[in-house]
């Protein structure tokens, strides 16, 4: 990790989504989301981007143990994910202790699913209206850093999708949304850990206060970003992002 005073280590990795439309990301998804740290991360953040068409499907290992936190976008292009390539990004989290941030349809990413051992399944559905409708977004922990300057929110067009969510247990719930088209609500902001430092098999534990303990990595997942509205560019969505790399970072 990048020692205390440096700037935290940040890759931008997208699929090179063919599908999102140059005249919404015209610098791809991870150009958008990049710049959107840059704005709001300043010289705490070294911010680079990958995608899926670079070699190593821009994943190599030098690359990935130069990056204190990832941040991971796909869709359409999951099963292009080869599992060494999978397999690298996990460890690097897992054992490396490197921040995940998983964004949107990543829900259903190899390293994602491989990260927490869950499947991500959206059992209560997802909807694509058109014109898209709007997500409201309620802040549920209010004192988290990932939510730090951020306050109830709505964006007026995305996807829907519903809860369940079939992911293990949060360790805090940070965002809430609601879509008013039909009341449909979803966990939209969660943060766990992972690795080194928790108790496997640990169930209620002897009182006291006494957990399971917490992972040396940490690992957020945020809904909002459909490739065809112009999420990344919100700068409520951008200020929470930055948040939560400072946190996947133990910046805060």
């Amino acid at each position: 990790m990048a020692a205390t005073g440096s700037p935290l280590r940040v890759l931008v990795w997208d699929e090179a989504p063919r599908h999102a439309p140059k005249s919404v990301y015209p610098a791809s998804i991870n150009g958008a989301v990049a710049e959107g740290l840059r704005k709001f991360g300043g010289d705490a953040l070294a911010v680079r981007t990958a995608n899926l068409d670079e070699p190593e499907q821009g994943c190599p290992e030098s690359l990935l143990n130069e990056s204190d936190v990832i941040l991971w976008w796909g869709h359409a292009r999951h099963g292009e994910v080869t599992d060494e390539t999978a397999a690298r990004v996990v460890r690097r989290v897992v054992e490396g202790g490197a921040g995940f941030i998983a964004l949107h349809s990543a829900h259903y990413s190899k390293p994602f699913q491989r990260i927490l051992e869950a499947p991500g399944h959206l059992k209560g559905g997802w909807r694509e209206l058109n014109p898209m409708e709007p997500e409201e977004i309620r802040v549920c922990a209010p004192w988290h850093p990932i939510a730090q300057g951020i306050s109830d929110f709505t964006i007026p067009h995305e996807e829907m999708y519903g809860a369940p969510f079939d992911v293990p247990p949060a360790l805090v719930l940070v965002f809430q949304s609601h879509f008013p088209y039909d009341g449909k609500t979803f966990p939209s902001g969660i943060c766990w850990t992972v690795g080194e430092g928790k108790t496997p098999g640990f169930t209620s534990g002897p009182g006291g206060g006494v957990g399971e303990g917490l992972g040396k990595a940490r690992v957020f997942y945020f809904r909002p970003g459909h490739e065809t509205v112009p999420t990344y560019h919100n700068e409520t969505v951008q200020k929470i992002l930055a948040n939560a790399v400072l946190w996947c970072g133990h910046r805060t």
